[in-house]
């Protein structure tokens, strides 16, 4: 196990550890009448409306907001950023910790690093954005509650990338949501070791070789490490992990709790373009819920303006890439 492995939780994700709810300073609209399925994403969305600014803290990880847009995510389950700048060689561990003990409060971490070179503004843009995307689908599983609003708290990052609006950031955890269920509708595999298994059977009649991000999944699974372990382990997206995870189950590749009946296969790759089942409540709650906020569909994603190679936290086999590209498009009519 890892030095960064070692700092984690029990992260079967389904026992995260509960905060004690902060008595007074939290605002109305966080205190009141936020409770059951979605509620720190009902209490995200009306901090949102209110254009507010400081910290919601709540039982799966926090969220930063500037004006009622998004800067940051965080959560125990999701490799944060110098894990990811480490992962993809852009940083030695000593660099990183030379940077966080280093850094001032008025550029933050983010600041320092493109200031002393270590790391370019463009690449430091997209590792935050992949982090704080994959922080934010678990502070926002449909079971997670706020537990306090902190008026004017900043993440010790700084500012690095531009805020993301509360909605696009829900839409998007809702997306990842309904693409988990599609691969393979059965959250055991999410919390508990993955165990591979030798001479996996094919089910539903689709043999697939595994790709080269399920094998290196694969490698790492020691039949104790759970999906998020593995994350951190690797220093990729929890969620791709978890997506990796259920699609290696759904042809056999992996050990699966035993259940008196077992889920229906996946539907074959000609049925994606049909209308996607209703997600259940979260990835790891019991009954689905629908969404206190109503979401717009996502817009088409815009052709890139320039070509070349994509930076390695561009991997083709990250379940994100069209989302990423719509950023990496957006970051290069900056520069």
């Amino acid at each position: 196990m890892t030095g960064s492995e070692a700092g984690l939780p029990a992260l079967a994700v389904r026992s995260l550890p509960r905060r004690t709810p902060a008595r007074g300073g939290a605002p109305a609209q966080v205190r009141a009448g936020v409770v059951g399925a979605y509620a720190f994403t009902a209490a995200l969305a009306r901090l949102a409306e209110a254009k507010a600014s400081g910290a919601l803290y709540g039982s799966a990880g926090a969220v930063y907001l500037r004006d009622g847009a998004i800067v940051h995510a965080e959560s125990p389950c999701a490799p944060d950023l110098g894990v990811r700048l480490m992962a993809c060689g852009l940083l030695s561990p000593d660099q990183w910790r030379e940077a966080v003990t280093t850094a001032g409060a008025e550029r933050g971490v983010g600041g320092h690093l493109v200031d002393t070179g270590r790391v370019a503004r463009g690449e430091l843009e997209l590792c935050h954005l992949l982090a704080l995307f994959d922080a934010a689908y678990f502070t926002l599983l449909p079971d997670s509650e706020p537990d306090r609003f902190q008026p004017g708290a900043t993440s010790r990052l700084g500012p690095i990338s531009g805020p993301v609006p509360a909605q696009r950031v829900a839409r998007e955890a809702q997306r990842r949501r309904a693409q988990l269920e599609r691969a393979w509708p059965w959250d055991d595999t999410d919390a508990g070791p993955v165990v591979p298994r030798t001479g996996g059977e094919a089910r539903g009649g689709r043999a697939r070789a595994p790709t080269p991000a399920q094998l290196a999944v694969l490698a790492a699974a020691d039949g104790s490490r759970t999906p998020v372990q593995i994350a951190w382990h690797l220093g990729r997206s929890a969620f791709a992990t978890l997506l990796d995870v259920r699609r290696l189950a759904a042809i056999g590749r992996i050990s699966t709790p035993v259940r008196a009946e077992a889920p229906p296969a996946p539907a074959p790759p000609a049925a994606v373009s049909s209308p996607a089942p209703v997600p259940r409540a979260a990835v790891l709650s019991p009954a689905p819920a629908p969404a206190p906020v109503p979401l717009p569909p996502a817009p088409e994603p815009p052709p890139l303006t320039r070509g070349g190679p994509q930076p390695a936290v561009l991997s083709s086999s990250d379940p994100s890439v069209a989302l990423l590209l719509r950023l990496r498009a957006a970051l290069e009519a900056r520069l």
